[in-house]
């Protein structure tokens, strides 16, 4: 007998092309005025318990943390998972906006980036990016929108180091910021989601808009 968890993985690929199936009648429609399905806190399936609390939260929290483990840990997991589903999924399941909120660990030494939401996550941001860039692959007609935010310990250089591996994994998957759109552009990009609502479905796929909240990426 199949549990909750198993019935909605099933029924996620139910909804993995629901984009290139929409009617005719919708493929003019602005996706500015789409309501497209997101996921809040993506990757808080995959939070690592015993990660150190993010460098962003409180010093009550991180003392009471470090004081009394055993009742304040399960607390804060309980608190910060809100998925189930990993990101393949996710998408599956029809997700076009993934919220990862990115962080850099103080003690790490490396330039390896992290998902966060109180702790940090178990996979890299970059091993990520490369899963949604194999799945965009295999769906050729779907858009996904990646929203970037916290950027939690990130100096400029960490910065740059994202905004590379983004550029390197998806290529001419990106959409070009400022860039006029026209049915024979060999990028077929999605422009400014947020304003310039003259995107229609019909000529957009393979793509990955990035922005930012509170930060302007140049590119």
């Amino acid at each position: 007998m199949e549990g909750p968890l198993q019935t909605s993985i099933h029924v996620c690929h139910e909804n993995a092309q629901w984009m290139s199936k929409l009617p005719e009648k919708l493929w003019d429609t602005p996706l500015f005025n789409l309501s497209l399905p997101g996921s809040h806190d993506t990757m808080t399936y995959c939070l690592d318990k015993n990660s150190a609390v993010s460098g962003n939260e409180s010093k009550l929290v991180k003392f009471l943390n470090k004081c009394m483990p055993c009742i304040v840990r399960p607390i804060i997991m309980k608190w910060s998972i809100t998925q189930v589903l990993t990101v393949t999924e996710q998408l599956e399941a029809g997700v076009r906006y993934l919220d990862f909120r990115i962080a850099h660990k103080s003690s790490d030494p490396s330039t390896n980036l992290y998902f966060v939401h109180m702790v940090y996550t178990t996979v890299i941001v970059q091993d990520i990016l490369w899963e949604v860039l194999k799945w965009l692959e295999t769906h050729p007609q779907e858009v996904v929108i990646l929203a970037c935010r916290n950027f939690d310990g990130l100096t400029k250089k960490l910065h740059c180091h994202l905004i590379t591996c983004i550029k390197q994994i998806f290529q001419c998957k990106l959409c070009p910021r400022n860039k006029k759109m026209a049915p024979t552009d060999s990028h077929q990009c999605l422009l400014n989601v947020y304003g310039e609502p003259t995107v229609d479905v019909s000529t957009v796929m393979q793509q990955v808009v990035h922005f930012s909240s509170g930060t302007r990426w140049e590119r």
